[in-house]
C-alpha cells in the first residue's frame, strides 16, 4: 500500500520537473541555431533536460501496468500539475505562462479520471477471467464426478 503513494510522489515530482523545464524554456526564449531554426539558448540545457527526460520516466509506471488495478498513483499527476502551475506563475504571468498553466491543469484533471476509468475496465476484465476460470474448474469437477458415477 505504501508503494502506491510512493509512485504518486514520483509522478508529482516528474510533472513538476516538466513544468519547471517548460517555464524555464519559455523564460529563455529561442536562440537561432546554425541550421536556421530555433534552438536552446546558452544556459538552457537544464531546462531542456527537465522538459524531455521526465516524460520517459513517467511512462515507466504506465508500461508496468501500475494503473491497471489501482488508479490512485495517478493522483500524483494532479499534485504535480498544481505545484507546477504555482511555479509557472512564480516565473511570469504573461500569455504564454497562462496557456502553460491551463494545459497543466487540464492534464492534471484528465489523467486521474482516465486512469480510474481504465482501472475499472481492467478490474472488470480480471473479474470476468476469474469467473471463467472458476466455471471451468467447476465444469471439470462435474465431468469427473459423472465419469466416476458411470464407472460404478
Amino acid at each position: 500500500m505504501k508503494w502506491i503513494w510512493a509512485w504518486a510522489v514520483f509522478n508529482a515530482v516528474g510533472i513538476f520537473a516538466v513544468s519547471w523545464g517548460l517555464a524555464g524554456l519559455l523564460d529563455l526564449g529561442c536562440a537561432h541555431s546554425l541550421r536556421g531554426g530555433c534552438g536552446v539558448p546558452d544556459g538552457g540545457g537544464g531546462y531542456f533536460a527537465a522538459f524531455f527526460v521526465p516524460p520517459w520516466l513517467l511512462a515507466i509506471p504506465a508500461k508496468m501496468g501500475l494503473y491497471d488495478l489501482d488508479w490512485r498513483p495517478a493522483l500524483g499527476f494532479s499534485a504535480g500539475a498544481l505545484v507546477g502551475c504555482v511555479e509557472v506563475f512564480a516565473t511570469d504571468t504573461s500569455e504564454g505562462y497562462w496557456l502553460l498553466a491551463a494545459v497543466l491543469l487540464a492534464f492534471g484533471t484528465v489523467t486521474p479520471m482516465v486512469a480510474r476509468q481504465h482501472s475499472i475496465v481492467a478490474q472488470r476484465k480480471a473479474r470476468n477471467i476469474a469467473r471463467q476460470q472458476e466455471e471451468r474448474r467447476f465444469a471439470r469437477q462435474r465431468r469427473a464426478e459423472r465419469r466416476q458415477q458411470r464407472r460404478r
